[in-house]
């Protein structure tokens, strides 16, 4: 797949702008609201205005956004994203990038820092999940959750927030890939848990006793069973799978076997089996499968698992 330049970003973005009328010679990104004439006015305050902004997106690539007021009051929008700046050296690019996931940790750090160590959460109360290393914060939109999102030595680099209606967002700019957080610290030689969600993995503890990982995201469970698997060589790694039955492609379970498949030694997949229930998102997890099913079956079932694994 191939993405845009910086300058092909830039071009495209002076390109919209002079497409609306806008008097424009060269974009001036994070510079605030820019004001400027229709093309052929000769006023001296620019009738309309615009605004672009530059972003560091988690996946390594840089955004580009663009808000216009047009004559008659409108707002437009106009966004791309693609490669950083091509004019600069690879090591140039990799510092840039480096300094803005810098100030981003940096922030991160402090939010996680200011929030309260005691408190509730209404979307855990909900799911029936305890609190393992998280914080609080109490908001407009009710009392939510702080995960704290760490690499494999638990050096903090964001967070996660769960609203009270179970939505999640992540602290900004701080990308995400091979981030976790440890319910409990785990033992090299001792199995451990993968999980995509914290209230997955808390499920899971919950049951099992097992020191338990989220990875947050599908996409993440690679990334991160790969540094579980180097830092504890030694540890059977079970990955605690979703099966988004629901979706055209069962998404969650695509993704826990691509991980197990790259950790490869010592690491198994277990799936909660809901044949026989009507396909639904309210069925696809392991805290569903444990309202449906109850403690001890769910234990049995990752019990028997374990055991094909360790033999």
């Amino acid at each position: 797949m191939s993405y845009m330049t910086m300058e092909g970003q830039i071009a495209s973005h002076l390109a919209f702008l002079k497409n609306e009328q806008l008097a424009v010679k060269k974009i001036l990104i994070d510079e605030g609201f820019i004001r400027c004439n229709i093309l052929g006015s000769s006023q001296e305050r620019g009738e309309l205005c615009y605004q672009t902004k530059k972003t560091l997106l988690r996946n390594g690539l840089v955004g580009i956004a663009t808000w216009l007021r047009t004559k008659g009051g409108e707002i437009k929008t106009h966004k791309t994203y693609g490669l950083p700046n091509t004019q600069k050296s690879q090591d140039d690019n990799s510092m840039d990038i480096a300094a803005f996931n810098s100030k981003a940790v940096e922030k991160a750090r402090l939010f996680w820092q200011m929030s309260q160590q005691i408190g509730e959460a209404e979307y855990l109360l909900k799911k029936g999940v305890g609190y393992y290393g998280i914080r609080f914060r109490q908001t407009n939109y009710g009392k939510i959750a702080v995960i704290p999102m760490g690499d494999v030595t638990g050096n903090l680099s964001g967070y996660q927030l769960i609203n009270a209606d179970g939505s999640k967002r992540f602290a900004k700019d701080v990308s995400t890939t091979g981030l976790m957080h440890m319910l409990q610290q785990p033992i090299n030689g001792w199995s451990i848990g993968l999980a995509e969600s914290y209230i997955t993995a808390a499920s899971c503890f919950e049951v099992t006793g097992m020191a338990m990982v989220t990875s947050f995201s599908s996409e993440n469970l690679k990334p991160v069973g790969i540094e579980l698997r180097k830092r504890f060589p030694q540890s059977t790694i079970l990955i605690f799978g979703d099966n988004d039955r629901h979706l055209q492609e069962n998404k969650g379970r695509d993704a826990a076997i691509a991980a197990r498949d790259a950790i490869n030694i010592a690491c198994e997949v277990v799936m909660p089996d809901f044949n026989g229930y009507p396909i639904s998102r309210e069925l696809s997890d392991w805290n569903d499968y444990i309202r449906e099913n109850g403690v001890r079956a769910t234990r049995k079932v990752i019990q028997n698992t374990l055991k094909k694994i360790e033999g």
